[in-house]
């Protein structure tokens, strides 16, 4: 990718991202001021991976709130669209059916 090409999406995507306001979001969780519903997800991880996690999120100049919450939004979608992909959702319909016709 030219080096022009790069600067272009650089810039159209800190414009896209800017528009989401991800540091007043951040802002107003820490200063407790709103109150906005929240829940802490806590996970027990191993040293290494939970410093690289800062790492990142640090040399990409994001929090690791936001860095946090856009990789499990991403695992999630991946999840549900496997989910739906391999038919569990249709197994469990027909173990469910199968259950209350033998009630």
């Amino acid at each position: 990718m030219s080096n022009f090409k790069q600067f272009l999406q650089y810039r159209a995507l800190d414009l896209k991202f800017s528009l989401e306001n991800s540091e007043l979001t951040d802002a107003v969780i820490e200063s407790g001021a709103e109150p906005i519903p929240l829940r802490n997800v806590c996970a027990k991880l191993t040293v290494e991976l939970a410093e690289r996690i800062d790492r990142t999120a640090e040399t990409l100049g994001v929090t690791k709130r936001q860095f946090i919450e856009r990789a499990l939004i991403d695992a999630m979608d991946q999840a549900d669209a496997m989910v739906r992909e391999v038919g569990v959702f249709d197994d469990l319909a027909a173990q469910h059916e199968q259950a209350e016709a033998a009630k």
